[in-house]
């Protein structure tokens, strides 16, 4: 069956000081819709061998790559932003084009993910992070679980320093597929994400997985060169850099695109803490699980990952997890 697609879910704001804002994930415009699976009682999977080789396989096809489209579950707010909170939206930041190939270590640690859900095949953006094993990549929960109801998704691959302006699979990938073989989220967002209606999961919209070498290939890191160090519990208020993939108009999924922005923070009537972070950036649907980079005490940081877009009447942002004490204890179940 081909992929399902319905209307966007846009909920309108009415915030302290009469700012109108409307919210919608990024993962939304255009994108497909998730039908329920099985029931997950678990936030982690491990992929058996036979699930791997069938995930090679199954993109050898790179049609497949070129039909994903955008998806996540439909995450919502209220109609109200928390009362007295100190509402200020950063302006809109125009996403730039990062200049290919990405084959240079640097740029190659972020890469696009695709993935297998109900009813066809979608995208997200991902990082590679350093973790004793070297073969960590961090991104967004929606790209990974449909949430409350629903089950992991399937056929999860990772490519670093995807360019699909390349002429050939070798400029395409230039470092080839590595399929995902341990998957996690965070306890709360199987528990609370809810693909059609209102989320408080939202500011728990972060995940990972260990990918599997590729035959004759080192660990990610290794191969690569380089890898992105997570700051957990990072100060607040930092400028940051933030990365993706984004394929819904204007842009078409095939290259690599930043904002830089300062961040403020976001929180929805009856989220939980802690609050997200927002910031400004045009970038749409398949920029979702991106990473955001800050410089603390003169060292660069991955802090959030994209997650929610967030359209104001004067300004295009987007928020990302703040990733605290739940993000820090997911990393060290690997």
């Amino acid at each position: 069956m081909g992929p399902t697609h319905h209307k966007n879910r846009i909920i309108t704001l009415s915030v302290i000081g009469g700012v109108i804002v409307t919210l919608l994930g990024l993962f939304l415009s255009g994108s497909l819709a998730i039908e329920a699976g099985k029931t997950s009682a678990m936030s982690s999977k491990e992929y058996s061998e036979k699930e791997i080789q069938d995930n090679n396989r199954f993109w050898d096809d790179e049609g497949k790559q070129g039909s994903a489209k955008p998806v996540g579950p439909q995450i919502t707010p209220g109609a109200e932003a928390p009362s007295g909170q100190n509402y200020r939206p950063p302006s809109t930041v125009q996403a730039a084009l990062v200049d290919g190939p990405y084959s240079d270590p640097d740029k190659a640690i972020r890469g696009k993910i695709f993935f297998e859900v109900p009813g066809g095949v979608a995208e997200c953006s991902g990082t590679v992070v350093h973790h004793p094993s070297g073969n960590m990549v961090w991104t967004a929960a929606h790209c990974l679980h449909g949430g409350k109801g629903a089950d992991f998704y399937t056929r999860v691959t990772f490519i670093p320093g995807y360019n699909g302006a390349g002429a050939t699979r070798a400029e395409r990938e230039p470092y080839g597929r590595w399929p995902a073989r341990q998957v996690e989220v965070s306890d709360q967002w199987v528990k609370d994400a809810d693909p059609e209606r209102d989320s408080i999961a939202s500011p728990f919209d972060f995940g990972a997985f260990l990918v599997q070498p590729p035959a004759g290939k080192k660990s990610l890191e290794d191969t690569l060169g380089s890898s992105a160090e997570i700051l957990f519990n990072a100060p607040r208020g930092l400028d940051v850099e933030s990365y993706g993939y984004p394929g819904e108009p204007p842009f078409d999924g095939r290259e690599m695109y930043s904002c830089s922005s300062p961040t403020t923070d976001f929180r929805n009537t009856g989220w939980p803490r802690p609050d997200m972070l927002w910031m400004g950036c045009t970038m749409t649907g398949g920029s979702s699980g991106g990473g955001w980079f800050a410089e603390v005490n003169g060292k660069r940081y991955l802090v959030s990952n994209v997650s929610l877009g967030i359209t104001l009447t004067a300004a295009k942002t987007m928020t990302g997890p703040y990733l605290g004490n739940v993000a820090q204890q997911l990393y060290g179940r690997f």
